[in-house]
This record gives structure tokens, C-alpha cells and sequence, in this order.
């Protein structure tokens, strides 16, 4: 007969028949449900001895290999994430080149200029038009000035024509 170790979760009523089939027959093939078999006829202990450490061990290691699978995946995770903004960055940097060479096309031809060189153009051309309108409202004084003159200067010709004109016809009525 053999003696079998019942493994912990097994129904014990099945234990004591692991080599008899319904038959009541002896069968040579272990059943696959139960975990360590040994004959008796074997030589040496039937039972492994256990230490009492040695589940606690078990049970620590386990906690440290599920630890560190769940770190494990945690780092996949965020080296997949870290690839995914790699990728990202490097078609945003590709774009920005992309724009950087357009806008740098476009001031090599005159259609861009810094907006320090329009202040200054534009700063220029208020001084240019603050002096034109200076000049503009001298030039219409004179003008004035030269009108007004032409004027007087007609209005004694008129009086100096008149004048010699009234004469002779006031020395022949006389």
C-alpha cells in the first residue's frame, strides 16, 4: 500500500484512493491533482520534514517577487509613456524647424523685418513729417507774408496809376 501526503485544499475522502481507480484496481499513473506522492516501499522518510521558517520565507519571497513584477510593470509603463512624449517632442522639434526655416526664408527676402528696425523706420519717418510740417507752415507764412505784400504793392500801383491818371484829366478841365 502507499502512503500519500494529501495536498492542502484536497478533499481527504479521495486521498487514500490516488492509486485505485472505481475498480478498486491497482493503477500506476499518479493522480494529477495531488502534489507529492511518494511510495512507501521507497527508502527514506516518507514525509519531507518541514521547517516552520520556511513557509514564512516562502510567503516573503513571494510578497517581494509580486512587488517587484508590479515595479517591473510600473517601469514599462512609464518608459512606454516617456517614448510616447520622446516621440511627441521630437515631430514638435521637427515642426518648430520646419517654421523656424520658413520664417527665416521670409526676412532673407524682406517680407519679415524685426520690429526694432520698424520702430526705428517708423520713429524716423515722425521726425521726417514733424519737420516737413514745420517747413509747410514757415513756407505759408511767407507765402502769406509774400501775398500780403503783392497786394499792398498793387494797391499803391492802382493809386499811383489812378493818381497820374486823375491828374491829366483835371489839368485839361482847367
Amino acid at each position: 500500500m502507499a502512503a500519500v501526503i494529501t495536498a492542502p485544499g484536497l478533499p481527504h475522502s479521495r486521498a487514500a484512493s490516488f492509486y485505485n481507480d472505481d475498480e478498486r484496481a491497482m493503477s500506476t499513473l499518479p493522480d494529477p491533482r495531488s502534489r507529492v506522492m511518494t511510495p512507501a516501499n521507497e527508502p527514506g522518510p516518507a514525509t519531507p520534514p518541514q521547517h516552520p521558517d520556511l513557509s514564512n520565507e516562502v510567503a516573503t519571497l513571494s510578497t517581494k517577487l509580486i512587488n517587484a513584477i508590479n515595479y517591473q510593470t510600473n517601469l514599462d509603463d512609464t518608459l512606454s509613456s516617456t517614448r510616447h512624449e520622446l516621440s511627441a517632442s521630437k515631430a514638435r522639434v521637427r515642426e518648430l524647424e520646419l517654421e523656424n526655416e520658413e520664417h527665416e526664408e521670409l526676412v532673407k527676402h524682406g517680407y519679415l523685418v524685426k520690429q526694432s528696425v520698424v520702430e526705428a523706420e517708423k520713429n524716423k519717418l515722425w521726425e521726417d513729417l514733424t519737420d516737413e510740417r514745420k517747413q509747410r507752415e514757415e513756407v505759408e507764412r511767407e507765402k502769406k507774408g509774400i501775398e500780403q505784400e503783392l497786394e499792398n504793392l498793387t494797391t499803391a500801383l492802382f493809386e499811383e496809376a489812378n493818381k497820374a491818371s486823375l491828374i491829366p484829366w483835371v489839368r485839361s478841365e482847367y
